[in-house]
């Protein structure tokens, strides 16, 4: 009789080990600004996280993600699949750009409740997208299963002292896609109509149109790397810059956006 509630107990817990994990899901903050949660069902305190990834997919062209965040000091590695790209190798009609975004390994510790979202990633979206939608790719999609995992979502992490497993449990349900039309048609006229940037292409200098007053302007290059800051100020010199294109975001008493931009 021992030794069988002595096996009941290991399938107890080990059933029980096994339904630990994360979800992930979209969060939108404001504007075209988003994050990436990662939601546990389970209490823990101090695991240890190694690496994180998961794919988005966007509408093709122009749209890009851009001023992306840390995790706990740890960059992003972020690599782009086109739309065409994808649809030459057989996979997706053609329409959607796949982006992979992976933390590398490493160690970090963190702390969290039950069925209570963390932050792991936050980001922009770029050209002001009015129109189709972004979503978590599922592991099960055939874009993912026919790509071999490389575009898998997973959560390596250490919860128990033990070993570094793949937590990683699904797509939360409702929030694994945005739809950009939902963006409040006020924040849509604001974006295209009052705030202007000129001229586009720059050679020397960019000015900013806009009755609100500019708290801060951040230009970052096409990967993401700020490259220069200024606050309260309507202008902001580009002359010394490489000739190509940049992303300048531009924070109001109301709301920030991001514009795309390129130097002569």
């Amino acid at each position: 009789m021992k030794s069988f509630y002595t096996i009941l107990f290991t399938i107890v817990f080990t059933f029980s080990g096994l339904s630990q994990g994360y979800q992930f899901g979209i969060q939108h903050n404001s504007g075209y600004n988003f994050s990436i949660v990662a939601i546990p069902d389970f209490d823990a305190t101090d695991t240890d996280v190694s690496d994180i990834g998961f794919t988005l997919m966007l509408p093709a062209g122009d749209t890009d993600i851009i001023n992306t965040s840390q995790f706990n000091g740890r960059p992003w590695a972020a690599n782009q699949f086109t739309a065409a790209q994808l649809s030459g190798a057989g996979f997706g009609d053609g329409t959607r750009d796949a982006f992979v975004i992976n933390l590398p390994p490493g160690q970090s510790i963190v702390s969290h409740t039950t069925d209570t979202p963390f932050v792991i990633f936050t980001f922009d979206i770029s050209n002001s997208p009015t129109q189709s939608f972004m979503d978590l790719l599922p592991n099960s999609d055939p874009i993912a299963m026919g790509l071999g995992g490389a575009l898998d979502s997973f959560f390596n992490s250490n919860i128990d002292n033990t070993n570094t497993q793949d937590y990683f449990s699904g797509i939360a349900s409702g929030q694994g896609s945005f739809m950009f039309e939902t963006l409040d048609v006020d924040d849509i006229e604001l974006e295209n109509y009052s705030i202007a940037v000129y001229p586009n292409p720059a050679l020397d200098i960019l000015h900013v149109s806009t009755p609100f007053k500019v708290q801060k302007l951040i230009l970052y290059d096409i990967l993401g790397k700020q490259i220069m800051s200024l606050k309260d100020s309507k202008s902001m010199i580009v002359e010394h810059l490489r000739s190509g294109a940049y992303f300048l975001k531009i924070e109001t008493e109301t709301t920030t956006i991001t514009k795309r931009i390129i130097k002569k």
